[in-house]
């Protein structure tokens, strides 16, 4: 028999596959359920599996009951299934979920737009989620499949399928990360020997309960096996709802063994303006660091040749080295660059509003320094990185959009933003960068930033080749998905008035007024539900 009866039927696959690998002289195959071959060596078993667990897979690895029935858990609030021998493992069911079913016209809509990877099936199926409905059984797995390459989607598809929806993802690998996304996951996941499990209910319990959520990380701390990568999640699970009370914890974590469990620590210990870590910190900063400004310039400088971090500085972090290689960091320990990096990297960037100088104002800091600016500017974009800092991110954002920092901004910086750049802006690069600056901001669009857009139309259009115009109003689709539907009308209006002088460019804006009033129809469906 299988050792591991629980295992799901992916879990058995991997396991059949792995055992084909090294051979069956040097590993059990699994069994798949009472199934055996009739004679038999260890290679027919094997082969006698694999021919079963083939045929399941062709039916789908939907998690079905069949799949469940084969290789599921005992359970004796479940029952037996119809025709299973007495006594033979049975899969534990799915809870009762009692909220009515999505309207069939609505399934169908959804079956639809999964079917065809529609890009309005994200708005559809939030707009679905917020019904208090649940969605047919067989509409799961279709939308697990999709859900695998959107993670924007996973909490509404969740919330969506409710119980079911997060049984069904343990039933099948490669969905068993939606259960972090469920309203309710099963507290049973941190007893779970899968990491990822833990680690999922971890992140939501958190949120809910951040005190025992921590009891929790301390008690699994001190058990034995627990790997390093499994420990720096756990860390990292603790930015959810992090507090000052989780600094005793924090602070012994930087005596761990594992220096990704150390980098972790780090990190969060940076965002507690009032941890000893993060005075220890700022104190290093003002000493060593000093901060003038020469015209236009602003010079950043040590106060004194730096030539290797002592032990209370390499616990907090200095001469870790985030990011280089071992040998890197061996060669890098050498450098003075080096160590300012990472001083500056891990120390809390509020730390330098002791300098009177907004962060727009420091990212001047140019190469009239050398090494010291470069080092200044690698320090500080890991530190607005790691803490996450939005007022850093913005001053980021006017020398250079990168998706990282976009994502940091706050929905408000995000619009003030976007209409600065592509509204009053009259250059083709705002055309160019339209798309990444446009997917930052808040869904749907507000009003003034559609109407900035239309506004902006006649500064585009005599520079614009057709392919700007429909990257600009096209966006990769995006404001065929995010404008209002009820702008519609307002880009019809627009077409017509530039149709004269520009007749193909005003057809793209046609089928984007045609994309908006199908969404409009498409939601109103969901209004009577």
């Amino acid at each position: 028999m299988n050792e591991a009866s629980n295992q799901t039927g992916s879990e058995v696959w991997q396991d059949l596959v792995s055992t084909a690998l090294v051979g069956t002289d040097r590993r059990t195959p699994p069994a798949a359920g009472e199934f055996a071959a009739p004679g038999d060596s260890p290679a027919a078993a094997l082969l006698s599996s694999a021919a079963l667990m083939s045929a399941w897979r062709r039916a789908g690895n939907a998690g079905s009951a069949y799949s469940a029935e084969l290789v599921g858990e005992q359970s004796g609030q479940a029952g037996q299934a119809a025709g299973a021998p007495e006594g033979a493992p049975v899969a534990k069911s799915a809870a009762v979920d009692a909220r009515p079913l999505l309207p069939t016209a609505t399934s169908a809509r959804l079956t639809a737009l999964v079917a065809s990877r529609s890009e309005a099936l994200p708005e559809y199926l939030g707009a679905a989620a917020k019904t208090g409905c649940r969605a047919p059984a067989e509409l799961l797995p279709p939308l697990f499949d999709y859900a695998r390459g959107s993670i924007a989607v996973r909490a509404d598809l969740m919330k969506l399928a409710g119980p079911r929806g997060t049984w069904l993802a343990k039933q099948n690998q490669q969905w068993s990360t939606f259960t972090r996304f469920a309203a309710a996951p099963d507290p049973e996941a941190w007893l779970s020997d899968k990491p990822h499990e833990r680690i999922g209910y971890l992140t939501w319990f958190r949120g809910k309960d951040p005190a025992s959520a921590r009891a929790l990380v301390e008690e699994a701390w001190t058990q034995t096996g627990l790997s390093a990568e499994t420990r720096a999640a756990y860390v990292e699970a603790l930015a959810v709802g992090l507090g000052p009370e989780d600094e005793p914890f924090l602070e012994a974590a930087l005596d761990d063994k594992s220096r990704q469990v150390r980098a972790e620590a780090v990190r969060l210990l940076a965002t507690l303006p009032s941890s000893r870590f993060a005075e220890r910190m700022t104190a290093r900063l003002h000493e060593r660091v000093q901060v003038a400004v020469e015209g236009t310039a602003v010079l950043v400088t040590l106060t004194e040749e730096i030539t290797a971090a002592t032990e209370d500085q390499a616990r907090d972090g200095i001469g870790e080295g985030w990011v280089q290689t071992e040998e890197e960091r061996r060669l890098a320990r050498m450098q003075p660059s080096y160590w300012l990096e990472d001083l500056i990297a891990s120390t809390p960037l509020a730390a330098w509003e002791h300098y009177g100088l907004s962060p727009a104002e420091l990212l001047r800091a140019t190469a009239a320094n050398r090494w010291e600016a470069n080092s200044c500017h690698r320090g500080w974009r890991s530190a607005t990185l790691r803490q996450r800092e939005s007022r850093w991110a913005e001053a980021f954002c006017a020398v250079n959009a990168a998706t990282d920092m976009l994502e940091l901004l706050s929905d408000e910086a995000a619009e003030r933003w976007c209409l600065s750049v592509v509204a009053s802006h009259r250059s083709q690069c705002s055309i160019h960068s339209a798309p990444i600056i446009l997917s930052r901001l808040g869904r749907p669009w507000s009003d003034p930033v559609c109407q900035a857009l239309l506004d902006s139309i006649p500064a585009y259009l005599p520079n614009a080749t057709r392919n700007d115009v429909a990257r600009f109003f096209g966006m990769d689709n995006l404001a065929g998905r995010w404008m209002p539907p009820s702008f519609a009308d307002a880009v019809a209006a627009k077409a017509d008035q530039i149709r004269a002088e520009l007749p193909l460019w005003a057809e793209d804006l046609d089928d984007l007024a045609a994309m908006l009033r199908d969404r409009a129809l498409m939601l109103a469906e969901l209004d009577s539900v």
